[in-house]
């Protein structure tokens, strides 16, 4: 009888701690969708309304949502190092309410340098709480099923992006993009305020909690990843830096679709319904991507991913109907799950849990590094080549030399 009582109230306690562990997943997804739905998924529908209300070319504007991800992205590589558990939620806070703060103030200035300073701010603030802080928390708090949680956090990066874009539009088209970039502002810390009241912390265990999913055998496993070496020039990290400079360079084509779709002779809903139908796809291929990662592998469920992305980019570079745009649209939002997921999962799986922390953020700096280029890149080839099909053609050289070079890594990994 005690010994029941006692399985029992062990079976109780897993249970609250599971509990515990997808709230957790349920405060990130708040934070992802701040941070990439709305900080990055969402600001291409200010670019033509800007530019075209104060005159200047939209690459100019783009600009400065260029410096916000190059500024993000090189914060990020600090993060693991300022992320500790007495400085976890205050670093949390601080970059939150730095991003709201900075994007509200856009909403008063009409300059160029003044957009500039301010992406600035806003990249160095949703850094703290970004991709790179994000994979941390859940590299901590789940062995098991981390695939799906992390898909599960990322698609709401796609979900803000497909909700928030619209409701911008609409903003901006009823009462101008000042009034846009204020709300814009205030939903970025809306978003956030689940993790402002939640008690979690960077780590479950310095809570007295185990990890989703922990074993003896896992507790093993780090021990002997702590033993093997990392080297930055090893082939499987230079190649998979690659692909994170080539794959997350073509994200940053949807805050384009607006300004796409008006090369097409296409009204602007149609533009901002796009990037709604790619926000959706964003969120269907995250949470696809997880649960093959979890079943086939990282590796194979990513390559899976970009080979349905290429037949995205060929519809939007033959095919122009309306009903056929918001398809290629919702298939390009695949792209977005490689970025997000796929190579989170492939770098835990080629480095393990112990050097992810060295490995990562290097490659998201650099992805995000090539984002922010091309972000501004897409626009001045429109202004110069009065068409976006360049871009869409680069994209699909990029996905080959992708599929290469994670077959690669794949038969590096199963050598080992």
């Amino acid at each position: 009888m005690g010994r029941q009582n006692s399985m029992s109230r062990q079976n109780s306690k897993m249970a609250v701690q599971g509990k515990k562990h997808w709230c957790v997943v349920a405060v990130l997804c708040g934070l992802a969708a701040s941070s990439v739905g709305i900080c990055i998924n969402s600001v291409g529908v200010f670019y033509a309304p800007v530019a075209d209300d104060l005159g200047i070319l939209r690459g100019s504007f783009s600009m400065h949502a260029t410096i916000a991800s190059f500024v993000s992205a090189v914060a990020a590589v600090f993060v693991p190092a300022l992320m500790k558990e007495k400085t976890f939620k205050p670093l949390l806070m601080g970059g939150i309410l730095l991003a709201g703060i900075s994007t509200c103030l856009m909403s008063f200035f009409s300059s160029i340098p003044a957009f500039y300073l301010l992406g600035a701010l806003r990249g160095l603030g949703s850094a703290s709480y970004g991709m790179v802080a994000l994979t941390m928390v859940l590299n901590q708090w789940f062995h098991t099923r981390h695939g799906l949680a992390t898909s599960i956090v990322m698609s709401f990066g796609g979900l803000a992006g497909a909700v928030c874009s619209p409701l911008l539009t609409a903003v901006i088209e009823r009462a101008g993009w000042r009034t846009g970039y204020m709300v814009m502002g205030i939903l970025i810390v809306v978003f956030c305020l689940p993790a402002f009241f939640y008690s979690f912390t960077l780590s479950p265990k310095s809570m007295g909690i185990a990890p989703y999913g922990e074993k003896e055998e896992g507790e093993g496993k780090e021990k002997k990843e702590e033993k093997t070496s990392f080297h930055y020039l090893s082939l499987p990290f230079v190649a998979l830096l690659i692909v994170g400079i080539l794959h997350t360079a073509i994200t940053c084509l949807p805050q384009h679709f607006p300004g796409f779709a008006e090369s097409l002779g296409q009204p602007a809903s149609v533009g901002a319904m796009m990037l709604s139908c790619c926000m959706v796809g964003n969120i269907v291929s995250k949470l696809l991507i997880g649960e093959l990662a979890d079943r086939l592998g990282a590796m194979k469920a990513s390559a899976f991913m970009i080979v349905l992305h290429m037949l995205s980019v060929i519809m939007l570079l033959f095919v122009h109907t309306e009903l056929l745009l918001y398809a290629g649209a919702f298939l390009f939002g695949f792209v977005y799950s490689v970025s997000a997921v796929g190579l989170v999962l492939i770098t835990k799986e080629c480095f393990g849990t112990c050097h992810y922390n060295r490995a990562y953020p290097i490659i998201s700096f650099a992805g995000s590094a090539s984002c922010a280029v091309g972000i501004s890149l897409v626009g001045y080839l429109y202004d110069f080549t009065g068409t976006y099909h360049t871009a869409f053609v680069l994209a699909g050289g990029f996905h080959l030399a992708d599929l290469a070079l994670l077959a690669i890594v794949g038969r590096i990994k199963r050598k080992r």
